[in-house]
């Protein structure tokens, strides 16, 4: 933590066991992640997931054979003597991009029923022009190569099958279910819901870089408290430009000002009214090819009546006053979905702010992906965090600094780290979207890891082996690392990997067997604390 994390200073990682194609004069890693300098950028391979749903399904019936049961909701599978029953299924694959490597496909089947000992086999389906609506048991399709069998079924869980044979790129594929198990096992079809989808995984190479910056920060907009008021020198505090510049200068990759949306600056309530107008614009000229300047407000939502609790809003295009009759938190909520390329945080939380994190849905769990772990440089919000992520917020840590002025820029010493392919508006906005975050009492901590191929902040198709792949590193005298930890729901230990002398650089590939647990995230340890210093970016098992 001696000295600023300077701009430009990034790292990128390259991924065990993937391709790694090195630039000139870089040297290829062998074993776990290479930390190269930001002159010699490696590529990472990385796990990206794509999920359809069918385009169209059916069930045939032999005791029905000129029956078509295209539309029905419940689907099933038997091999029941003259009452035989059979599924396809097809999708259309899109999407996959050229060079896209280790492509694996799952079928994942909402069950109806809980049982062991009934193999129901997927198998390659030829046919792509069969209709829906026509299908019978008498024109079924034939079913081809066998892809995979599943037994043991729980209803109200996915049956996974591994259909990886059948994706040869884009376009539409049809699957079939048969069994050999004479008895109904059900499912639910595109007409039910959930209903089944098929996700296709690929690997593709990706450079990625760590990038530190402040996500909550107030300028001379939010006059009613700060610097300049408490001292009463209108020096310590300036417009959004002045800290920009400050921030560019003190080598911070990002920044982000957040003055309050009550202020009367911002009066009235309009995306025109000229200090939004100032802020928006100020952080476009701040941005260059080695800084991003960010806009947003804080909404500070302190006279309910359905909760109370500060939230930033970032790269809105306009902004709400959360004190103004009629706005509350679910207004709020709402409103965020109507915002483009708007993402959110959670500040400075409590466990019971915000109603105790409710009104969630899967909508505004995409828009609200960040939380304060850290705030105002050392203030810690853990508690709260785990109580967001055990009510289903999939939000990833964040350090808001929460500085009311210029002393914070140069002096605090905590940060925001995005983990992104390169230092742009766009890139840095994907990460905070995508939860490739973390937050660190550390101005140039670095770590990135993936689990299955995964990048952080990535949601998994239901495994149960997480193999992960980890790299921190921190060369500072006193920084250097002592212990990692993985956690997993309620902030859970699972497992812990300390050094018997701390070390500036660490990879760590442990691999675990879980079949219950939502999420796992990680924690860092320097050496001669016995407190964490760094919260890192969960990855969510998907279930």
């Amino acid at each position: 933590m001696s000295g600023l994390f300077q701009r430009g200073s990034v790292v990128s990682w390259v991924l065990m066991g993937c391709a790694v194609l090195a630039p000139q004069g870089a040297r290829a890693a062998s074993v776990g992640f290479e930390p190269v300098s930001s002159a010699q950028p490696s590529r990472l391979a990385a796990l990206t997931s794509l999920s359809f749903t069918p385009v169209k399904d059916a069930m045939v019936k032999q005791f029905a054979p000129t029956t078509n049961f295209g539309t029905q909701s419940l689907i099933q599978v038997s091999a029941q003597n003259n009452y035989s029953k059979e599924v396809v299924l097809q999708f259309n694959v899109t999407g996959l991009p050229a060079g896209a490597t280790n492509i694996t496909a799952q079928l994942r089947m909402p069950a109806g029923t809980t049982a062991t000992g009934r193999p129901i086999t997927a198998h390659a389906v030829a046919d792509t022009s069969w209709s829906e609506t026509a299908l019978t048991w008498n024109t079924r399709l034939p079913m081809g190569a066998a892809l995979s069998t599943v037994s043991s079924h729980t209803a109200g869980q996915d049956s996974v099958w591994d259909v990886s044979a059948l994706i040869a790129g884009n376009g539409n594929v049809t699957v079939g279910l048969d069994t050999t198990f004479a008895g109904d096992t059900n499912f639910t079809s595109r007409e039910g819901s959930p209903g089944p989808t098929l996700v296709v995984s690929y690997d593709t190479a990706t450079t990625w870089f760590v990038y530190a910056g402040n996500t909550h920060a107030h300028t001379s907009y939010t006059s009613s408290h700060g610097e300049q008021v408490t001292s009463g020198d209108p020096t310590k505090n300036g417009p959004p430009s002045e800290h920009h510049a400050q921030a560019k200068a003190a080598g911070y990759d990002f920044y982000v000002t957040t003055d309050h949306s009550q202020e009367v600056a911002f009066n009235p309530t309009s995306p025109t009214t000229p200090a939004w107008v100032a802020t928006k614009q100020q952080a476009l000229d701040a941005t260059d090819s080695g800084y991003v300047g960010f806009w947003g407000y804080e909404h500070s939502e302190n006279n309910g009546p359905d909760g109370t609790g500060h939230i930033n809003v970032i790269n809105s295009p306009a902004y709400l006053d959360a004190l103004e009759s009629g706005v509350g938190l679910q207004q709020l909520y709402a409103w965020l979905k109507t915002q483009p390329d708007t993402v959110a945080s959670f500040n400075h939380p409590d466990a019971v702010n915000y109603n105790s994190f409710g009104y969630r849905d899967a909508a505004l769990t995409d828009i609200l992906t960040l939380l304060e772990v850290i705030n105002s440089n050392d203030n810690l919000h853990y508690g709260a965090w785990l109580a967001a992520l055990e009510k289903g917020w999939k939000v990833s840590p964040v350090c808001g600094n929460d500085n009311h002025g210029f002393w914070g820029i140069t002096r605090h010493t905590a940060r925001t780290f995005l983990v992104a392919p390169s230092r742009t508006k766009a890139a840095l906005l994907d990460a905070m979207k995508q939860r490739r975050t973390y937050a660190a009492l550390d101005t140039n901590l670095r770590v990135v890891y993936s689990v299955n191929g995964a990048i952080m902040g990535s949601t998994l198709a239901s495994p149960s082996t997480f193999n992960f792949n980890i790299q921190v590193s921190d060369a500072d005298v006193g920084d250097r690392i002592s212990k990692i930890e993985i956690l997993k729901d309620n902030g859970v230990v699972v497992q812990t990997f300390a050094l018997a002398t701390p070390q500036a650089s660490v990879t760590w590939t442990p691999s675990l067997t879980d079949t219950t647990s939502k999420y796992f995230f990680l924690r860092v340890y320097n050496e001669g604390s016995t407190a964490p210093m760094a919260w890192i970016a969960p990855v969510w098992t998907g279930r």
